[in-house]
């Protein structure tokens, strides 16, 4: 098996490149599966929580603004973790685990990272949220969000979708807006946007 550094798994991995993924699965998942195992978790649960782990990877390397001084898998192993003791806290608020979820984090020595998987995590969800939701809004709001996502000006949007004013497609643009923000606000009972 190939080995890689830690620029290279992070380059891989925006990259989307097949053989470095594939380092990281076969590499890593066994010691992750173990972990989730051990702690109440099932196969399914290790296998999303490697998943999510590695969509913040890839979503924080991505945007430039991740910098590590540690190895590439002390760093993930720590996103894994973090994941799934917050998860377990999510299903079960009120029980106490052996250990609180921030007290393990600071036992394995990851405290310095958790501000940062804290952000990406949160971040993931809002982004997962808005996704969900804008799916479910009419086809005519989602091309309108899409056009202004593009950065096309209220005129040019007006014109595409063939509205008669520009004042027609602010209006428009209100109220999908306000209903999207509308849907996340009752899916929604955890992140404040």
């Amino acid at each position: 098996m190939a080995k890689f550094s830690t620029e290279r798994i992070l380059a891989g991995i925006v990259e989307n490149d097949r053989i470095v993924i594939q380092f990281v699965y076969d590499k890593y998942f066994a010691s992750i599966k173990s972990y989730v195992l051990k702690h109440g978790g099932n196969d399914n649960d290790a296998w999303d929580v490697f998943q999510d782990s590695l969509m913040i990877v890839y979503e924080q390397a991505q945007s430039g603004n991740l910098t590590l001084k540690s190895t590439f898998i002390t760093y993930f192993y720590s996103i894994c973790k973090y994941r799934w003791l917050k998860q377990l806290r999510d299903r079960a608020p009120n029980q106490h685990e052996e250990f609180e979820y921030k007290n393990e984090v600071e036992l394995f020595g990851y405290n310095k990272y958790t501000a940062e998987i804290d952000e990406a995590i949160e971040q993931e969800e809002r982004v997962r949220l808005y996704q969900e939701n804008f799916l479910k809004l009419s086809k005519e709001c989602q091309e309108l969000f899409k056009l202004l996502a593009k950065g096309l000006t209220t005129k040019e949007i007006t014109k595409e979708l063939n509205y008669k004013s520009t004042g027609f497609t602010y209006k428009k643009r209100r109220l999908c807006k306000e209903q999207l923000l509308r849907r996340i606000k009752e899916n929604n009972d955890k992140l404040k946007l």
